[in-house]
């Protein structure tokens, strides 16, 4: 599995349409495309893991990240996908273009990047997709090109084996919080007095350091990727004055990270998808950042963690004003589990779990225990023998199933389901992707690891 599709597999519930909803605007195809859009909706704007033309390294920009769902009937070769911007009616205003293929030298485009069941089917411009069959969840990144902001909208237009499908239009939105199982507790400012590190090594280049303090906990031990130090103004819009950052992935300065008398980060990552490391339960950092003349008091600055599953932005401080520091102590409100392809060893918060029956892939689809699954995450379930159906319910939203069925019932509204719900050994399963997004909780894949959590902690 490539780097890409171990970071970057996510699906968002924030503001999905389960039943195929469309953000607005209705579709137009041609009648033997042989593809019909289910849902296209804009989810977030929180990682940066390509860019422009690969999908092998970041750029020093977020991508923007959208939700694609298809219906390829009984098959379709899906020869090539193009984002377009347009005004909320469709017309295209030319502010970016993204494609999974450029005909010719000189055609006009970025990459758009596919990703399917957590693995990229494009990690570069390609001449065909390959064959699709039935409902596919499809998740698209596109490296920012100064396209990805508020007031812009966006477009597909899919070339099939045998014809074209455009979708409706979905305008800009980013996620308010985070789904990234990790909490800030402490973001202050210290001082500005020691010189420990300088633009790219940790040691002193003569130039005073601002020095930071930083709390984190992890609900789970959790990957960091990078960690950004932002100059803002009171309102955390981007001041300008100088960056630090632990990689090298675009502009700025190195970021000194200190945890206790360890040294973190003693240079820029060698290479730029390198993480910072793997971390669990509450860690506290000191951070250094060499003064290019941005670092005084008055000057508000923002930290940024990001992590496989999503980028924890803080709320703005004010560099030298004690009033103006975060400080959290309330206990954390979310919870995240951890399952495992083939084995019955869970975890929820960390804590060592055993499942009667293992996840495992079914019809294409993972499928795992429901009842452990929806409990540990409060929801409630029931089970009629008779009639075959499993109920969930959980902060309104009420869930119905039958055994062997691939459609669902969401609040009383059917919904199609991409692999039916089973029973192996007494104990009921479902295809993980519809239990998350249905109970608004976000799923993650990595190496056969699957990460669910119902985190939107935000400073």
């Amino acid at each position: 599995m490539t780097r890409l599709s171990k970071w970057i597999l996510s699906i968002s519930a924030l503001g999905l349409a389960l039943g195929g909803g469309f953000a607005g605007g209705t579709a137009s195809a041609a009648d033997d495309a042989a593809v019909q859009v289910k849902e296209f909706r804009y989810l977030d704007k929180e990682l940066d893991r390509i860019s422009l033309d690969t999908a092998s390294e970041p750029d020093g920009t977020r991508d923007g990240h959208l939700s694609l769902q298809i219906d390829a009937g009984a098959g379709a070769e899906i020869k090539s996908i193009t984002m377009k911007t347009a005004d909320k009616d469709g017309k295209d205003v030319n502010h970016g273009i993204w494609k999974t293929y450029k005909e010719q030298e000189g055609d006009n485009g970025y990459l758009l990047v596919v990703v399917k069941d957590g693995k990229i089917v494009n990690p570069t411009f390609q001449a065909t997709l390959g064959q699709f069959e039935g409902i596919n969840q499809l998740e698209l990144y596109a490296s920012d090109n100064n396209g990805m902001k508020p007031g812009e909208y966006y477009y597909l237009e899919i070339v099939t084996g045998t014809g074209t499908v455009k979708s409706p239009v979905t305008p800009f939105v980013d996620a308010e919080s985070s789904y990234a199982p990790v909490s800030i507790r402490e973001f202050s400012s210290l001082d500005l007095k020691s010189d420990l590190t300088g633009s790219a090594f940790f040691e002193p280049d003569e130039r005073e350091d601002g020095h930071f303090r930083l709390k984190l906990t992890f609900a789970q031990q959790t990957e960091v990727l990078a960690v950004i130090l932002r100059p803002t103004d009171k309102d955390g819009k981007e001041a300008y004055k100088g960056l630090w950052r632990t990689n090298r992935a675009g502009v700025g300065w190195l970021l000194g990270i200190k945890q206790g008398d360890t040294v973190i980060t003693p240079e820029f990552k060698k290479d730029v998808q390198e993480p910072v490391g793997k971390f669990r339960g509450t860690v506290t950092w000191d951070l250094y950042a060499s003064n290019n003349g941005g670092i005084q008091n008055g000057q508000y600055f923002t930290v940024e963690i990001e992590t496989k599953f999503g980028t924890i932005v803080s709320k703005p401080i004010e560099f030298g004003n004690p009033a103006s520091n975060f400080v959290d102590d309330t206990p954390i409100g979310f919870k995240t589990i951890m399952l495992t392809l083939q084995s019955t060893k869970a975890f929820v918060n960390d804590e060592p779990m055993e499942l009667q029956v293992a996840p495992f892939t079914y019809e294409g689809r993972t499928v795992v225990p429901i009842r452990f699954v929806a409990e540990a995450l409060g929801a409630k379930v029931d089970w009629n023998k008779t009639t075959r159906k499993v109920t969930l319910e959980k902060d309104g939203t009420k869930i119905e199933i039958v055994i062997d069925q691939k459609e669902a019932v969401v609040d009383g509204q059917k919904v199609a389901l991409d692999a039916p719900a089973i029973v192996r050994n007494d104990v009921t399963l479902l295809p993980i992707r519809f239990v998350s997004e249905s109970l608004k909780m976000k799923v993650f894949f990595d190496d056969g690891e699957i990460v669910i959590t119902d985190a939107q902690e935000q400073a």
